[in-house]
């Protein structure tokens, strides 16, 4: 799908008040451009008759929240009188309420070619435009319709429309184009009579607006190294609106400092703190102006007098802990250990992680020890868990990863830990591990996961999640036959771990190894080793093992018995959701039949069976829209045989943010926790690559390969190849081609059509 469609973007406080909504606009026959025939007579009139019945059948469909329905009437209207601006204007909150955000912008663009005066849809088609990140296309519309003869019967408008312009030119760095718009925004504003005629404004609310408008002009200035005319602009924000000087203090001490005059920019700037404002750029600037006075102030004293004054400002705490970093660590990491208890935030545990990284060795300690109580405490195993330990937990390994010298640090520590028997949590050495694992230290992480099951302080709990790891390592490493060891011990000495485990993992790596049969006995060891619970599971992956071992038909006909027993209708009438299984021992759940069609829908692909493969995609998303597998898995395919990419696009964006939200407010724990799926990056780059987007398909694929999943993903560097290719950058297409054929080698995936490809692309660029 499209990137999420935020709303349109809410009018700053101090501009005017909203457009009318699309709900509120009038009648098609009260607005311009609704030809009602008073007498029909030709087939051309009929239409148009008929058009405007289908009119009102919408309007009524609407107000009774019949989207669907509405849109559908205004549709049937629009084909009888296809010049009728009104029912372009009605179909577009439907289309964007239904997510149609194409062909809502192309209703906003014919409203506009159909009836120029309409500014006010023109200015909420720039809005929508700003909305979806085309900020280009939003800029030529608003500057379009701040020309537009009709804009100035609208004062309220026009401020708007300036306003937004403004907006865009600053974010964009042009700051005098952004002044000059702002000028138009206090231009209107210089005439309060005009704006408080309908009573929704005051005239001293107008005159507070115009004083913030040119209160940002000053800044603009500022920014553009022209301080007489912030100085100008600032006067004029205090003559509009005298009960702002103090605010404005702020940005007078800014303008002294530009001028030299530090000791007026101090003095207004203490009078700017007296606010207590929340935010730490007044503090910033008095640190740079006490400094540059050189007055011998204590200026850490300084801010600890202001932070106790104002316990509320996280802001000034981070400040506070920064100063005292290099010369007092240890009120330092007090700090910050207290700000990320309080009111966690990135920059809190960004702050404590540089305090332990400057402190070496032994800062690394510190920071392990710190991160064992958290997971301790966070660990349901131990009770039922400190949600606000498991944020800390999170936080530190989120702000560790991104820091190679700190994550060396402490992996560092923790070996020493192991080496002298230190106990850490179980919890805490697999989260280690995870950590080790994504930085490619396998052998460690292996390690680590060995050293909980032998030590003897695993729970029966914890131990499931420490097998699943250091089989999860294994298979990294490519260590198949070790993982074979692994499941035998498994089998013989668990006590709280699933036998379906060890079987699946005994079946995959059993194929990696090229010992189809095998894998394809120990499949089936699985299901017969399974409780009813777990046998649309087992029975999966006996039919996955079955396609992978070139038996199609066999696995077709497992996925079709699957289908046939568990895919049937549930109690209330509704189909296809499965039932409890019959014999009482457990209940399918309503993903079962979800799962067997993702099954089969992968044994059709991999039989090329492709129409197939796709119709069980489309029975899963007609069940579930929001199936984010389902949504990649379509898009994808859709991607390969390079058909409706458009709407293959919005599908794994879809996935991609579905998937997103399931991640969010999680209490997962894991260094990777917030990284996006590699799989669904794969796809995203590959139909952007379909599409003839080799920039934006370049770095989503090597997002894609950055990440540990993508990064042993054979068909990730294939992909990644390719776009190399078309960008004639040869060198770096044979070096990922040659990375996907090392992987196809070592079993990471079935070896098919596409390792064959892949040999054959760099036969053609190898000398």
């Amino acid at each position: 799908m499209n990137p999420p469609s935020r709303p349109c973007l809410a009018i700053p406080a101090f501009l005017l008040a909203c457009a009318p909504l699309f709900a509120q606009t009038a009648p098609a026959a009260d607005r311009p451009g609704v030809n009602v025939p008073t007498k029909v007579s030709t087939p051309k009139d009929l239409d148009r008759l008929e058009a405007l019945k289908l009119y009102g059948q919408g309007l009524l469909h609407e107000k009774d929240h019949r989207l669907l329905e509405a849109l559908k009437s205004f549709e049937q209207a629009l084909r009888l009188d296809p010049d009728a601006a009104p029912l372009h204007r009605a179909t577009i909150p439907l289309y964007l309420a239904l997510d149609r955000t194409d062909e809502a912008l192309a209703a906003f663009k014919r409203v506009g070619e159909l009836d120029p005066a309409d500014v006010e849809t023109q200015y909420l088609y720039a809005r929508q435009l700003r909305a979806q990140n085309k900020t280009k296309e939003a800029l030529a519309v608003l500057q379009k319709t701040a020309a537009n003869a009709a804009l100035k019967e609208r004062p309220d408008l026009r401020a708007q429309v300036f306003f937004d312009a403004a907006a865009i030119h600053e974010e964009a760095g042009q700051w005098l184009d952004a002044e000059k718009a702002l000028r138009e925004v206090a231009a209107v504003l210089e005439n309060p009579a005009a704006l408080t005629a309908d009573g929704s404004l005051t005239r001293d609310e107008v005159n507070a607006r115009a004083g913030e408008t040119w209160e940002r002009i000053g800044r603009l200035c500022l920014k553009a190294d022209q301080p007489d005319r912030a100085a100008s602009a600032f006067e004029a924000a205090q003559q509009k609106d005298p009960a702002s000087a103090r605010r404005l203090a702020f940005n007078l001490a800014e303008l002294n400092e530009k001028r030299g005059k530090f000791r007026d920019a101090l003095n207004q700037v203490d009078d700017y703190l007296r606010m207590q404002p929340q935010g730490v750029e007044g503090y910033e600037l008095k640190v740079r102006l006490l400094r540059k006075l050189d007055l011998g102030v204590d200026v850490p004293g300084q801010l600890e007098a202001a932070a106790k004054a104002d316990p509320h400002n996280a802001a000034l705490k981070l400040l506070l802990a920064r100063e005292y970093r290099a010369a007092q660590p240890v009120k330092a990491e007090a700090i910050y250990r207290a700000l990320i208890k309080d009111s966690p935030s990135p920059e809190a545990f960004k702050g404590l992680l540089a305090v332990y990284k400057d402190g070496g060795e032994v800062g690394a300690g510190r920071l392990l020890l710190f991160f064992n109580e958290a997971v301790r405490a966070a660990d349901k195993v131990n009770g039922p868990g400190d949600a606000n330990q498991a944020a800390v937990a999170r936080g530190l390994l989120t702000a560790a990863r991104e820091d190679p010298v700190l994550v060396k640090r402490l992996l560092s520590a923790a070996r020493d830990s192991l080496q002298g028997q230190s106990k850490l949590a179980p919890a805490t050495r697999g989260l280690l591990a995870l950590l080790a694992a994504r930085t490619r230290q396998l052998d460690f992480a292996e390690k680590l996961y060995r050293s909980c099951l032998t030590d003897g302080t695993l729970s029966k709990e914890a131990e499931s999640e420490v097998y699943s790891g250091l089989l999860t390592v294994l298979w990294q490493a490519h260590k198949y036959k070790e993982l074979l060891d692994v499941c035998d011990l498994g089998l013989e000495k668990a006590e709280a771990t699933s036998r379906v485990l060890f079987h699946i993992e005994r079946a995959q790596a059993l194929m990696a190894l090229g010992k189809t049969d095998e894998a394809v006995a120990a499949a089936e060891a699985a299901v017969k080793d399974s409780r009813e619970k777990d046998r649309v599971l087992t029975r999966r992956v006996h039919a996955e093992m079955l396609s992978q071992a070139g038996k199609y038909e066999a696995a077709l006909a497992e996925c079709q018995a699957l289908l046939k027993e568990y895919n049937l209708p549930k109690e209330d009438g509704l189909p296809g959701t499965g039932l409890p299984a019959a014999n009482g021992e457990g209940r399918t759940s309503p993903g079962d039949v979800r799962f067997i069609r993702l099954t089969l829908s992968g044994v059709y692909l991999a039989a090329h069976k492709y129409d197939e493969s796709e119709k069980e995609l489309q029975l899963i998303l007609e069940a579930d829209p929001n199936d984010a597998t389902a949504n990649n898995d379509l898009g994808y395919q859709w991607a390969e045989r390079d058909k409706n990419l458009d709407e293959a696009e919005k599908l794994i964006r879809k996935a991609l943010e579905l998937d997103r939200q399931e991640r969010t407010g999680t209490g997962v724990l894991g260094p990777d926790a917030d990284r996006d799926n590699a799989a669904y990056l794969d796809s995203l780059g590959w139909v952007l690559f379909r599409r003839g987007r080799l920039a934006e398909a370049r770095t989503q694929l090597e997002l894609a390969a950055s990440l540990p999943d993508g990064a042993d993903d054979p068909t990730v560097w294939d992909h990644l190849g390719d776009v190399y290719f078309r960008q004639e950058e040869k060198g770096k297409a044979l070096a990922a081609w040659q990375k996907a054929l090392t992987l196809f080698d070592a079993g990471r995936r079935r070896i098919d059509d596409r390792k064959q490809d892949v040999g054959k692309k760099i036969k053609r660029l190898e000398p």
